[in-house]
């Protein structure tokens, strides 16, 4: 099956459900990213405040529709 990209998620430790932290096009980019925020807690996107007791999940992109809604409103 053929993968559109792989997006970077996170689980706090108590809750279900998976925050979108990141979305990549490739495998490598989405394993090395998840090794440095394992080691380096990043921020919260919309507090600013490090994520502790997380865990990280790579989830691939499967459908043409969600990798077009995933990368709208895109800078660059």
């Amino acid at each position: 099956m053929k993968h559109y990209g792989y997006k970077v998620c996170y689980r706090v430790q108590g809750k279900r459900k998976l925050k979108l932290y990141l979305v990549t096009n490739e495998y490598d980019g989405a394993v090395w990213n998840v090794r440095w925020y394992e080691s380096h807690s990043p921020p919260d996107r919309k507090t600013g405040e490090p994520l502790l007791n997380v865990t990280w999940q790579i989830c691939p992109v499967r459908t043409l529709i969600e990798y077009k809604w995933l990368w709208r409103g895109c800078p660059f």
